[in-house]
């Protein structure tokens, strides 16, 4: 946390202003809504996608308060979208806390996530740009789309999945949501548009690092810090690439073997022993290197060097 904080200071402000607003979301005068809205909003993350969409704000013309409003609608539609997958993938845990399906019932969690996309959609309409409400609506069929590849994956996933279709799925389902904040930011300061897309390249590289970061942690990341066991993407059947390598280096049918046997303290295990860890830190750091050289296209700023912090900080998280 540490490394965000000091990488934030620049936004800070605005960052203060985007809890108010998320405070003030959750404080609906409908007397159902309410409290139910307080288990997820303003929530305990890092408010990594808003203070993007911030920083990329500053790189021009800074808006003013139609940044907060980008801010806000991306933390909202990230907020929405953690409250569907969990309904999907039956997550009781996260960041440590019961998920709200698990409190209210899968129906009234689908329909608060539901409102949270319907107030994330005002936010970026109140932003008056309509190539920002375009990319929205992209954004939001994207997510869509990774969410309905990723549970409508065959029983024998574990053997079939490909590199090739798990990067398209997390550039859906994550990725997608960091080219949102860069761009539409960048959009909104008024830059050069090669410097807007030099910015949705960059938030593309930063949120697939970001990802396969997340899914190296399901197996190497501290429990306590996780929020959540070890291992609970293949408790979940969710393959990941870690998986995908391990899968690739075992020989004679043990990956299907010990996989089909559910034996999920075995496969953790295994995966640690591996060389896939590796792999997947190259690709990680691979990917926040090209984060970082897209940057180049930018002139010189406090908010550029920003950026580039935020891609050591991404990998970092390993360590």
């Amino acid at each position: 946390m540490t490394a965000t904080v000091s990488t934030f200071a620049l936004v800070q402000p605005e960052l203060a202003l985007v809890e108010e607003a998320l405070a003030a979301t959750a404080r609906t005068e409908d007397p159902i809504v309410a409290p139910i809205l307080s288990l997820v909003l303003p929530g305990s993350g890092k408010r990594l996608r808003p203070a993007l969409a911030l920083l990329a704000a500053r790189l021009g013309r800074y808006p003013g308060e139609t940044a907060i409003h980008m801010a806000v609608g991306v933390e909202l539609l990230h907020a929405a979208s953690l409250v569907h997958d969990d309904v999907v993938d039956e997550t009781d845990r996260r960041r440590g806390e019961a998920t709200l399906f698990t409190r209210v019932g899968n129906a009234v969690a689908v329909l608060v996530g539901d409102y949270l996309f319907s107030q994330s959609a005002a936010r970026c309409v109140a932003t008056g740009d309509l190539r920002v409400i375009g990319l929205f609506a992209e954004t939001l069929g994207s997510m869509a789309r990774g969410q309905i590849e990723e549970a409508s994956r065959e029983s024998d996933a574990h053997l079939s999945l490909t590199r090739e279709a798990y990067y398209q799925t997390i550039w859906a389902k994550t990725a997608s949501l960091f080219v949102l904040a860069c761009q539409g930011g960048a959009i909104l300061s008024r830059i050069p548009e090669p410097q807007v897309q030099a910015l949705r390249t960059y938030g593309e590289k930063l949120g697939l690092a970001f990802q396969v970061v997340d899914d190296i942690l399901d197996f190497v990341g501290d429990e306590r810090a996780l929020g959540k066991p070890v291992g609970s993407d293949l408790r979940q059947g969710v393959i990941t690439l870690p998986v995908i390598y391990l899968r690739d280096e075992l020989k004679d049918g043990a990956f299907r073997r010990t996989f089909e046997q559910r034996a999920v303290e075995e496969l953790v295990q295994l995966v640690r022993e591996s060389e896939a860890v590796e792999r997947c830190r190259a690709e990680a750091a691979a990917l926040a290197r090209e984060s970082r050289e897209v940057l180049r296209a930018l002139d010189p700023s406090p908010c550029r060097d920003a950026l580039e912090a935020l891609t050591h900080y991404v990998v970092h998280r390993l360590r």
